[in-house]
């Protein structure tokens, strides 16, 4: 057999097969100057070794572990480790059942802040320490371990993180040049601020707009202020303050009050918070607006061509959304995207509710405000079947719903419900309505089939929803009231399908039918995706049709073929090259060809592109754009440019995140709703995650964002980045937050200088071939010693203490007192001789 020992092959004699142990045979060294005692099974020195720990065959962790040396019954040594409570209940282990874990604690090494857990506590639990595999193998009973869940971590290792102050911040400003006739200019600049606070389970959120556009004024805008509790054993939130309500059964209210309601996230197997993806075609370089019960949640420039807007803000739950593309020729596109929840269909037993009281809070500052309260509740029954309801109520307005929705397994969801609305309207007389609804969901994991349809028949002309009343009171009203839609019906399909080797499909439609006019407004749109000889093309068509008061329509569809292909084996890198075609109703067509990339490991984006309108004057023919991205590791900074002979359009952004901590403050890129605080303390330039431009900071700290609350995630730093005199002793760490936590991912560092380093004992011997090495008062292994007495050592202080053992008598140790030279070798090391005494 072979045993790999530090750049070395060792044979070894099995001396039992059975009993499993091994003895070194130095005679096939030929080496005089050797004692392999403490490598011997059952012998090896006490000390910290970094292990991978599996249990019942599966790994949980890698990490270091102190191990502590103990004598069995037969009275031969063996090495103990030292696993805390806390660590067995990480891995599944249901620590709450045995309390003698916790008996006859014995401290750990001075970087272990936990106690050693009593293993033995455990009936019929076994460890198994494979000192040359580096693994620490766990047989736990499974009657012990808490059974494994789908799409969530067990609740007692749910972190809520640690006190933070917190700020997402995002800015930019476009400015177009007009040169036809006068010259004229235009600019336009937005900024959102999202500060936070971090206590405990308390989240404290705020979003903050500013928003300028040409001679108009500024006007700062607050799309919501609350503060959130988590309550986990009864799987449900409690907000204060500026909120939205759900929209699966009434649509969402903008509130300011209290609201208290389940949270599915805490919940396994069911169905997460439903958040539509807004596509669209631009046919310039066009800045995209989406608008939410009034408030500005979303605002970006897009290149030409199709674009697929998913990052929309978490704030923001239900109510349509509206999309406005100002394109750079002046005619914007304003479109309609549905909000649809899925079909209603819980598991039996299964308790979803959600209570709010306070005032209603409208976009529009002139809107009156008005008491208002809601309830809802969904209860699984037998038979698949769930049954929900609700109410709403305010000052001259009530509704109630009534629904009942099944599960058809295999065959997706079926949710049906009835409203019925009594509202009044600024200066005008009540009225009394109702609309049933049916939705239909189905998801089919194995053929990755997505599929939503929402019909909504109105039954009477006189129904209104809550908004739709109390946002017709306003201090400036004449009193005569608003024009209102008499909507008759509403449809929306979506259709989502991967076709494998042969691309994907998505479709997705809207119709709107009004009592008071002939024509419908409708909304289509279909997208076609395939990879095709290393590159990738796609097909998209959208239509937007709006019905007038007085029979006028107004019509507009773009149809837009795009197709990019790698250049990496011409040019090697991350080049692609593009080419699109974009075909609009009202405009002309376009061709436009580019080049795009990235450059300095991922951290710079670039993308260039010349355009070719047909059909136009000169000046409007041609089209050259440029743009940037640096994903740096304290945010993001974004520009462009596009220029032809009429218009000229320039743009800036720049975006990232800052956390006040314990250790002080932390810039990073864009902070998600749940993020991790990576603390490498010393190993500064360390990327993260495989994220562009994640690095930690000069002081080792960045940010991870992205995290999925309540479930298992994996924060990892890349090695190959590791400064010269920086070691971390493990790479990957796995961690649970709870929604919207700041959560500690803390590696442990060695920094110091790297050395090889030559010991000769005071006889002017070597040190005996397989002495082990240990670092500072922590008994650190730091290295084993070759067959010339020679041991590579890191994470050296300018001055030390290194003791060094092969053997357990007092014979067989001894110490160097060192001191870095001034001069370092080749490879950036130091080459030391030092004497052990």
């Amino acid at each position: 057999m072979k045993c790999l020992l530090p750049g070395l092959a060792v044979s070894l004699v099995c001396c039992s097969v059975d009993a499993r142990t091994y003895t070194f045979d130095l005679s096939s060294l030929g080496i005089d100057n050797a004692d392999a005692a403490l490598f011997n099974q059952g012998g090896q020195l006490p000390g910290v070794y970094p292990v991978d720990i599996l249990i019942n065959g599966d790994r949980v962790g890698s990490r270091d572990v102190l191990f502590r040396q103990e004598t069995n019954a037969q009275g031969q040594p063996f090495l103990q480790p030292c696993l805390s409570v806390e660590m067995l209940s990480r891995y599944g282990v249901r620590v709450e059942n045995y309390p003698l874990l916790s008996a006859g604690k014995q401290p750990q090494a001075k970087e272990q802040t936990d106690d050693c857990a009593t293993l033995s506590a455990i009936p019929h639990a076994t460890v198994d320490f494979q000192f040359y595999e580096q693994q620490l193998l766990l047989s736990i009973p499974q009657v012990s371990l808490r059974p494994k869940l789908t799409g969530i971590a067990p609740r007692e290792l749910w972190d809520d993180g640690i006190p933070v102050l917190l700020m997402n911040y995002q800015a930019n400003t476009n400015r177009t040049e007009y040169r036809t006739g006068a010259s004229a200019s235009s600019d336009s600049s937005f900024v959102q601020l999202q500060p936070g606070a971090n206590l405990g389970a308390w989240r404290l959120r705020n979003a903050t707009t500013w928003q300028k556009s040409g001679e108009q004024e500024g006007k700062w805008q607050t799309a919501y202020t609350y503060a959130e509790y988590g309550l986990y054993d009864l799987k449900s939130r409690v907000t204060l303050g500026e909120r939205f309500t759900p929209s699966d059964i009434f649509d969402s209210v903008p509130f300011r009050g209290a609201m208290l309601g389940s949270d599915e996230a805490m919940v396994p197997f069911n169905q997460r918070e439903f958040a539509p993806v807004v596509r669209g075609i631009a046919r310039t370089q066009a800045r995209v607006e989406v608008k939410q019960n009034g408030f500005t949640i979303y605002n970006a420039t897009v290149a030409p061509g199709p674009f697929a807007l998913n990052d929309l803000s978490p704030g923001m739950s239900g109510g349509n959304l509206q999309v406005t593309v100002w394109e750079t020729d002046g005619n914007p596109q304003i479109f309609t995207v549905p909000f649809n929840t899925p079909a209603i269909a819980l598991r039996e037993g299964y308790l979803k509710y959600n209570l709010m009281a306070g005032q209603y809070r409208a976009a529009d500052s002139s809107v009156d405000e008005a008491e208002v309260g809601q309830a809802t509740m969904m209860y699984g029954l037998p038979w698949n079947l769930t049954v929900y309801g609700g109410a709403q109520g305010a000052d001259h307005y009530q509704s109630a719903a009534l629904g009942l929705g099944v599960s058809l397994g295999s065959w997706g969801g079926v949710s049906v419900d009835n409203t019925t609305a009594r509202g009044q309207r600024q200066g005008e007389e009540s009225e009394t309505g109702g609309v049933w609804r049916t939705r239909y969901s189905k998801t089919v994991d194995a053929t990755n089939t997505t599929l939503a349809l929402s019909n909504s028949q109105y039954s009477s002309p006189g129904y209104q929803t809550l908004s739709d009343v109390l946002g017709s009171y306003r201090n400036n009203a004449d009193g005569s009231g608003s024009n209102q839609d008499q909507r008759k019906a509403s449809t929306t399909l979506t259709l989502s399908q991967s076709l494998g080797e042969w691309g994907y499909v998505n479709l997705n439609g809207t119709r709107d039918s009004f009592r008071d006019r002939s024509g419908n407004n409708d909304s289509f749109g279909a997208s076609y995706g395939v990879g095709v000889a290393g590159g990738h093309l796609s097909l998209n068509w959208t239509q937007n049709r709006r019905a007038g008061v007085v029979g006028e329509q107004q019509n507009d569809h773009i149809t837009s073929v795009m197709f990019s292909m790698p250049l990496h084996r011409l040019l090697g890198g991350t080049t692609n090259a593009t080419y699109q075609f974009v075909s609009p109703s009202n405009g002309n067509d376009s061709q436009e060809v580019g080049l795009n990339g990235q450059a300095l490991d991922r951290r710079l984006s670039w993308n260039a592109s010349q355009r070719y309108r047909s059909g136009v004057d000169s000046g409007d023919r041609d089209n050259s754009r440029l743009q940037l991205r640096w994903y740096g590791g304290y945010g993001q900074v974004g520009g462009n440019y596009s220029y032809n002979s009429n218009i000229r359009q320039m743009g800036a952004d720049v975006s990232g995140g800052v956390v006040m901590h314990r250790n002080g403050v932390t810039f990073g890129q864009p902070l998600s709703d749940t993020v991790a605080l990576v603390e490498a303390p010393g190993a500064s330039g360390v990327q993260v995650g495989g994220w562009p431009g994640v690095r930690t900071d000069f002081r080792g700290y960045t940010t991870q964002a992205y995290l999925n609350p309540y479930q298992e995630n994996n924060v990892s730093l890349d090695p190959s980045n590791l400064p010269s005199n920086a070691e971390v002793t493990q790479t990957d760490m796995t961690v649970v937050p709870t929604q919207g936590a700041v959560i500690p991912a803390t590696f442990a560092t060695r920094i110091g200088a790297r050395a090889l380093m030559t010991l000769t004992r005071e006889d002017g011997t070597s040190v005996p071939f397989g002495a082990i090495a240990m670092l500072g008062e922590q008994a650190t292994i730091a290295g084993v010693v070759d067959d010339n007495g020679v041991v590579y050592l890191t994470g050296l202080p300018a001055k030390g203490e290194l003791s060094v053992r092969w053997g357990q008598s007092q014979q067989q140790q001894c110490r160097v007192n060192f001191q870095l030279p001034k001069e370092r070798g080749s490879a950036d090391m130091y080459v030391m001789n030092s004497v052990c005494s």
